[in-house]
């Protein structure tokens, strides 16, 4: 259910992915990183990217925003009202006035501490992967953690960035050596630093119904496991 309210600074974030699509003439979309805002003025987010350098959005021009902060997408329209080279490319758009939210925590979430890897499968078509990560981190297979877990997504702290609409395989790893592969799974938000970055995911499809149900074992488990004071 979508919910209209006035937004509220504590969920802008910094270093999360902001999604922006034209209003008018060409619909473009791009993706970037929000920077920073004051509140009732501007918020700040980084010039997109396009083939190693920055794409510099004209000044009055209106797009569609969204970004995912505590669980919820925020969607507002916003207007392109000045922009900057000093220092790094940043745009700066209009404060709105409200925005519409909705919940994306239709399941119980739990936390959790398992050992995952993953390795990247696409990216989305507006991305250039090599702009994001190094040639062996795209090969390759990564090491992360899943910190929160429910019978729809989870949350992973990532040593790399992943673009809002990438896929990966996972594999967790269980205590006794018990490891649960062929996890399918398409990024919903992400956010952190350098090194540091917590990634919302939610299952596709894809996964296997045999995966999916070990899944659900494990969250069977957690709600059965006894109090321990």
């Amino acid at each position: 259910m979508l919910e209209k309210r006035p937004l509220s600074p504590d969920v802008l974030i910094c270093g999360t992915t902001v999604r922006l699509m034209a209003l008018e003439t060409t619909k473009s979309k791009w993706t970037t990183i929000l920077i920073g805002a004051r509140p009732g003025r501007y918020i700040i987010v980084e010039m997109p990217r396009v083939a190693g350098g920055p794409v510099k959005l004209d000044e009055g021009t209106m797009w569609a925003a969204n970004f995912i902060s505590k669980g919820s997408v925020y969607s507002f329209q916003t207007t392109v009202t000045g922009y900057t080279y000093r220092m790094v490319p940043l745009l700066f758009l209009e404060y709105p006035r409200e925005v519409e939210i909705a919940s994306l925590r239709t399941e119980k979430r739990y936390p959790v501490n398992i050992p995952m890897t993953m390795k990247i499968r696409t990216f989305p078509p507006e991305e250039r992967a090599e702009d994001l990560l190094t040639p062996e981190n795209l090969a390759g297979t990564l090491k992360a953690l899943v910190v929160d877990l429910s019978e729809g997504g989870f949350m992973m702290a990532s040593p790399v960035p992943l673009p809002v609409e990438s896929t990966i395989d996972a594999t967790f790893y269980l205590p006794r050596e018990e490891a649960i592969a062929n996890i399918r799974a398409v990024v919903k938000a992400c956010r952190g630093k350098p090194g540091s970055y917590f990634v919302g995911l939610s299952y596709l499809p894809s996964t296997e119904a045999d995966t999916a149900g070990r899944i659900s074992d494990i969250i069977t488990n957690i709600e059965n496991m006894p109090l321990r004071l």
